[in-house]
């Protein structure tokens, strides 16, 4: 009887605690994060749409934008307020997954399209006005340690000057990194 009691205590345990073993993520998931990069540092929250989809929901602060007739001078100095909407459709996470790679943090390749507003916190300088920026794009996100994930992109753009009227194509090229809240 003492063994039939032991063998199901040592039974339990074994399942109980095999229950407790965390599995890796296999599908995207909802992020707030914090971002430092090219585009300045903000907040971003990044809600899953579907199976595959993700949209980074930005604003923050960075560099301000000079657009005119063929060219775009991004100004780190002049300080501008952004928000910024980017859908990204990740298309291999099933081979991903199969090749037994992770996608915590929503970690794959992926196309995006964003748009970004981004207006001077001063009125006072002319060269750097309120402006629209799209562009579509080719990145990838991958997760760096516990809490971070590092995400690039490159593709092209069109800028577009509101005052002014005014608009430019540009090479579409931005880098992260991103501390994840949740």
């Amino acid at each position: 009887m003492k063994m039939i009691i032991l063998f199901t205590c040592i039974l339990g345990i074994m399942v109980s605690s095999y229950a407790q073993i965390l599995k890796p993520k296999n599908q995207l998931s909802g992020l707030t994060k914090l971002d430092l990069g090219l585009q300045g540092i903000g907040l971003t929250f990044e809600p899953r749409i579907s199976n595959s989809v993700t949209t980074d929901l930005s604003f923050g602060f960075g560099g301000g934008y000079n657009i005119s007739e063929g060219s775009l001078d991004y100004d780190v100095i002049k300080p501008a307020l952004y928000f910024s909407a980017t859908p990204k459709y990740f298309y291999s996470l099933k081979k991903r997954i199969n090749k037994g790679r992770t996608v915590q943090y929503n970690s794959g390749n992926y196309i995006g399209v964003r748009l970004k507003y981004n207006t001077p916190l001063h009125k006072k300088s002319d060269i750097i006005r309120n402006s629209i920026l799209t562009n579509i794009h080719w990145g990838s996100q991958r997760v760096i340690g516990n809490r971070w994930t590092f995400n690039y992109h490159i593709g092209i753009g069109y800028a577009h000057d509101i005052d002014y009227g005014v608009g430019t194509i540009y090479p579409a090229i931005d880098f992260k990194f991103s501390y994840i809240f949740s």
